[in-house]
């Protein structure tokens, strides 16, 4: 009989699958005080065979570490592994992180603002990664404690765009939210772990990112784009019930991913009509002319948005670029 439990962590849901005599483990947990615990109980006399993280960030991946040493596998995409190896915002991603900023056509000021951001960003992601303590709870007080992402290799490496992880249960290639996302399915049930590529009540935002590409391939990952064709995918699995990486399982997964379509679909639209008024704009004067206010306070979200959509459009052969201008075709 295949059976879910639902393990509640602060902020974060995992989920103890059983299915054709095995367990399987969907996300790590977040590795706050007092995590380890819960999960010791909610697994006691039952533990899972295979841990799948749905993706490397900390709060997905950060027990990755811990479930190892008890002898139980963690699998992960080979797209996320500089997540969990601890070399995320490593010398080579800053670089190429700062170049972006530097072409994006943002103000000096607000250029040295960003470059700021950017680097209390990497020194919070190496604090998680060597802290041997937990710090505190962030502003947004999400865990009880601040987290720790303990470096680690996966022992199982996931590259096929679809792997059965278990009797009837297939972890599938999701790139989008990060390079090597994955979901999980069991079609028999129709049930989708979503980890964070579906969400209730919650739009997607893509983000500035690496890509672990080839040499001499763009460093940076399309991550909108992306992440819109995994929405369409899945779409076509029919699912009839998600269990999300965060909040409540819910049934209404077609009509999710049709609001997140469509919302992005009038975004995109949106960021079309503002390029076919600002013919030869930089992606900081298109951001600067949609959102005006909240540009400066939220300068990574916001740029990332707007370059994400520009990528959709590049794409569909509705905008191009050259040395940092966009114009609409």
């Amino acid at each position: 009989m295949t059976s879910v439990r639902h393990i509640r962590l602060a902020y974060n849901s995992a989920y103890l699958v059983e299915a054709g005599g095995e367990r399987v483990l969907i996300d790590t947990g977040p590795d706050y005080r007092g995590a380890k615990d819960v999960l010791a109980t909610a697994v006691a006399g039952s533990p899972p065979a295979l841990v799948v993280a749905t993706h490397g960030h900390l709060d997905h991946a950060g027990l990755g570490h811990w479930w190892q040493e008890q002898g139980i596998p963690v699998a992960l995409h080979e797209e996320d592994l500089h997540y969990s190896t601890g070399h995320q915002l490593d010398d080579d991603e800053l670089r190429a992180l700062e170049g972006f900023v530097r072409g994006s056509g943002a103000p000096g000021e607000v250029e040295v603002e960003a470059l700021a951001g950017l680097a209390a960003r990497r020194a919070w992601a190496r604090q998680a990664v060597e802290t041997r303590d937990y710090r505190p709870a962030g502003r947004d007080a999400h865990w009880p404690t601040g987290l720790r992402y303990e470096p680690f290799e996966p022992r199982r490496v996931l590259v096929e765009d679809v792997t059965e992880v278990a009797p009837g249960v297939r972890a599938m290639a999701a790139p989008g939210h990060t390079p090597g996302n994955l979901v999980v399915f069991l079609e028999a049930e129709g049930w989708l772990f979503s980890g964070d590529q579906l969400l209730p009540e919650i739009a997607p935002t893509p983000a500035i990112q690496r890509f672990q590409s080839a040499p001499g391939a763009p460093w940076r990952f399309r991550s909108l784009p992306r992440f819109l064709d995994s929405l369409r995918r899945i779409r076509g699995l029919d699912a009839t019930r998600c269990y999300p990486g965060h909040g409540d399982p819910f049934e209404d997964v077609a009509a999710t991913i049709d609001a997140n379509l469509t919302q992005a679909e009038q975004r995109t639209a949106r960021v079309l009509e503002a390029l076919r008024e600002n013919s030869g704009a930089t992606l900081y004067a298109l951001a600067e002319g949609l959102y005006p206010r909240a540009l400066r306070k939220r300068f990574w979200q916001i740029i990332a948005t707007v370059q994400g959509h520009l990528d959709v459009l590049e794409e569909e052969g509705l905008a191009t670029t050259a040395e940092g201008r966009w114009g609409a075709r």
